[in-house]
């Protein structure tokens, strides 16, 4: 076991920042701060939601950009580990695991409808227990799948240009687009509030994702590992969940809307077991979830930026398209057994006459 009770502290201060994100998103629109449904809202151009998604994340690449600057390569506290990983711990891992690893997460994700912040760190902390099922599959495949995929995680990677000029470069390329869904916001009127909103968001989410040590796979992993234990991401988890807990519970509406927005169910389904056991074993690959994929965005590498990211994106296409026909067909099904039910209705009805 692994223990350094500065990194404890940090873990747990970080995540009671990123559930002190989420309470701001739930209190003043009332809705349930999922990454992995933001990010897709985002490169689906959903442009009902667009602007308030895009300001979140923009803010997010922006805050942990910033955190880059001031820390890059030194301790958050004097007796702490580095509040980032070595550029080659990142670098080294390999093409292939990351893109089956985000393949994996983003059909989880989807098919699960949510992630590490959505049922992690929400949906624990209200008490739901699709995201008691789901979280607890996120950890049990996620041990499964770091423990056989052990042999693949190097810390033998290169660093091919400076990574300070890019995160300075990415941060320059948040504040253009956060400006840009700003003017957007500003002529559609309607997502206004809820784009202003979303900054506060994004910057908490960010700071805490490095205060916490999340932002370093390493953490997740050695979480994951059954060999060299970290119990780190448990204060992570708890930090967050005690914010959230009273966060959630602080107002009985929504500042800026009528009322909070909850999932449309709370029933655990075959497809919610199968999405999260999905997550999970893309989770334990890599040590990284979707939150923390955008968070690395500033230190950009070909692994993470495009290789990952773009995997979460196809995998939560695929699973989309999945969900469509598997609602269309229950539907159907709906609908045959309702006319079924009428005529069977209307047969007892003739029989009495």
């Amino acid at each position: 076991m692994i223990i350094n009770i500065s990194d404890l502290f940090l873990s747990l201060i970080g995540g009671i920042m990123i559930g002190v994100a989420c309470s701001i998103h739930y209190i003043t629109k009332g809705r349930i701060t999922g990454i992995s449904g933001i990010y897709y809202g985002v490169i689906t151009f959903n442009w009902d939601e667009f602007y308030w998604k895009l300001s979140i994340l923009t803010s997010l690449v922006f805050s942990t950009g910033l955190m880059y600057q001031i820390f890059g390569d030194e301790s958050i506290m004097t007796s702490s580990s580095l509040a980032f990983n070595e550029i080659s711990q990142i670098t080294s891992l390999s093409y292939t695991i990351a893109g089956i690893s985000g393949l994996l997460i983003g059909c989880g994700a989807k098919l699960c409808n949510g992630c590490t912040t959505g049922h992690g760190f929400c949906g624990l902390a209200r008490i739901s227990i699709r995201s008691f099922v789901a979280f607890g599959l996120f950890i049990l495949f996620g041990v499964l799948s770091c423990f056989i995929t052990m042999s693949e995680h190097k810390d033998d990677g290169e660093e091919k240009y400076n990574y300070n000029y890019v995160s300075i470069i990415m941060i320059g390329l948040s504040l253009v687009l956060l400006s840009a869904s700003l003017l957007g916001a500003y002529l559609n009127k309607e997502q206004l509030i809820d784009t202003i909103v979303g900054i506060p968001v994004g910057l908490f989410l960010g700071v805490g994702v490095v205060f916490s040590g999340m932002i370093k796979r390493t953490t997740i992993l050695s979480f994951l590992s059954l060999q060299q234990w970290n119990p780190q991401f448990l204060f992570v988890i708890l930090g967050a969940n005690i914010a959230c807990f009273f966060g959630f519970r602080l107002m009985k509406k929504p500042i800026f809307d009528v009322e909070f927005q909850y999932p449309p169910t709370n029933k655990v389904t075959n497809v919610l077991l199968v999405g999260a056991s999905l997550f999970g074993f893309g989770w334990g690959m890599t040590g990284i979830c979707p939150l923390v994929g955008l968070a690395l965005f500033p230190q950009f590498t070909w692994q993470i930026g495009l290789m990952y990211l773009g995997s979460v994106s196809m995998g939560m296409r695929i699973a989309q398209c999945y969900l469509n026909k598997y609602q269309k067909v229950e539907d159907q099904v709906l609908q045959y057994n309702s006319n079924n039910y009428i005529i069977k209705n209307d047969n007892e009805q003739n029989d009495r006459f």
